[in-house]
């Protein structure tokens, strides 16, 4: 039987070993970043960081050093009272470098921590500034360079110079700042963590040519990310357990908060990625955002997609048709709102339809018997014939014939320019067989086209092989020639 242990602080044991494993698996780069977090947190203003195969080094100039030996290896122990603004949080990144280690030294003012294979000791230094953390540990080339990517993502704080294997780490290229951005973080109050919504700066930068943009946390690579830009809050974001990743719906809140502050002065690159997509599928942008969406990404003259037969009659007004079905249903409700539909733009150019039917009697015979012969070589049945004349308020709207495919009849605007005298003449024989290639669909498609096609040289062997199949419908001048 188990030993019984009195009080609270008695409930649980630490395995050292689980410990020790738990952190060795950590990647170089996202230990030694606990340690920067530190380092800018007391207020260093110099830090250098010497990768090397058997030891890794962290060397600052804060000027208290270690507040207190027990936040070397009392695990969560840290501070109990800091705002926002303060980059440590749970006590645990030192004690997690020195578990992920074979030995470790801790040089302080005035003291150093060893821990070794004989345990943990205290010597006393004559060091007066900062803190110098010694790791020993075997690590291989591909680790230390890994590492080496990630922490020259860092940002330092304004004055703040820090080396990596001897070369200063310079910030990329600021592209805005962004004040006041109402956005959750994490407050520490006696020891508590608490989460609350505050007012953050959040700047921007252009990653460097091969870097991928990342968020941070106060200057700190938290993770890659779907933005074109680096993006540092300052202050505390609200982190998975290990700290390498931010909350879903938070990254989302922040893109939202960025796109509703810059579209109107960013690129249609910028514009065009898919975390402006996200975006819009979570959250109701205001009216100037949407519009700068709008404008940059998609053509001039866009309409939404309404169905083949009406977008190919907005095409033909001279509308760009985009299909955005692969959207999210709450994104394109939202452009729904500021573009047009296909459907709609039609109507506003034709106006309602105001079609007269009109009856022109033997002046039509030779276009109705042309149309009636072709389209029973061609199709193998006859189609019918309809006049009509149609006032349009663009000129753009303006049809030369239709084809009713259900019906199977071919309606010949009179106000065109078919030739009722002469249905052989070219320009009219073309528009006798292009909407006779309707019979395959409303679009202009490819089997349209290949329909159409078909039909041409179907017509023209007629015309050479079989000459009296049409000559009946020719004009008195171009049989007597």
């Amino acid at each position: 039987m188990s030993q019984a242990r009195n009080g609270r602080s008695e409930w649980f044991e630490l395995s050292e070993e689980g410990w020790r494993r738990s952190n060795r698996a950590r990647p170089l780069g996202q230990l030694v970043r606990e340690a920067l977090q530190n380092a800018f947190d007391q207020r260093a203003r110099r830090v250098k960081v010497r990768l090397e195969e058997d030891e890794v080094r962290i060397e600052d100039d804060a000027p208290a050093g270690l507040a207190r030996d027990e936040f070397a290896f009392t695990v969560f122990l840290g501070e109990k009272d800091t705002p926002p603004t303060w980059r440590g949080r749970k006590g645990r990144g030192l004690k997690e470098m020195i578990a992920a280690s074979d030995r470790a030294e801790v040089e302080t003012v005035g003291r150093t921590l060893v821990f070794d294979d004989t345990g943990r000791n205290v010597k006393a230094n004559t060091r007066r500034v900062g803190t110098c953390l010694r790791l020993f540990r075997r690590t291989s080339a591909r680790e230390r360079d890994e590492a080496v990517r990630l922490l020259r993502l860092t940002l330092p704080p304004p004055g703040v110079e820090l080396l990596i294997n001897g070369r200063a780490v310079r910030p990329p290229r600021a592209k805005d700042s962004l004040e006041d951005c109402p956005l959750e973080t994490v407050e520490l109050h006696r020891g508590v963590e608490r989460y609350v919504e505050r007012g953050a700066r959040v700047d921007l930068y252009y990653p460097r040519p091969g870097e991928t943009p990342h968020l941070y946390e106060l200057g700190l690579p938290v993770e890659p990310h779907h933005l074109p830009w680096h993006v540092d809050v300052q202050q505390r974001i609200p982190l998975a357990a290990e700290r390498d990743a931010a909350r879903d719906p938070y990254k989302r809140t922040l893109a939202a908060i960025i796109l509703e502050s810059l579209a109107p002065e960013l690129s249609r690159q910028e514009l065009s990625g898919a975390w402006v997509t996200e975006v819009l599928a979570h959250f109701t942008l205001g009216e100037e955002a949407l519009g700068a969406y709008v404008d940059k990404v998609l053509p001039a003259r866009a309409v939404l997609s309404a169905g083949p037969r009406v977008d190919d009659r907005a095409r033909q007004l001279g509308a760009k048709v985009v299909d955005l079905r692969g959207m999210p249903q709450t994104a394109l409700e939202q452009l729904e709102t500021v573009v047009e539909g296909a459907d709609a733009y039609v109507e506003r150019m034709e106006g309602p339809p105001r079609d007269v039917v009109v009856r022109p009697g033997a002046r039509a015979e030779r276009l109705v018997g042309v149309v009636r012969c072709l389209s029973k070589e061609l199709t193998g049945r006859e189609v019918g014939v309809e006049f009509f004349e149609r006032e349009v308020r663009d000129e753009r709207a303006h049809v030369e014939a239709e084809y009713d495919s259900k019906r199977r009849v071919l309606r010949v605007n009179m106000k065109g320019r078919v030739r009722l005298d002469d249905p052989l003449e070219p320009r009219t024989l073309g528009i006798i067989l292009h909407e006779l290639a309707h019979e395959v669909g409303d679009e202009h498609d490819f089997a349209f086209i290949d329909r159409l096609e078909g039909y041409a040289g179907k017509a023209l062997r007629c015309l050479v092989d079989r000459p009296e199949l049409l000559a009946p419908y020719a004009s008195p001048r171009k049989r007597t020639g």
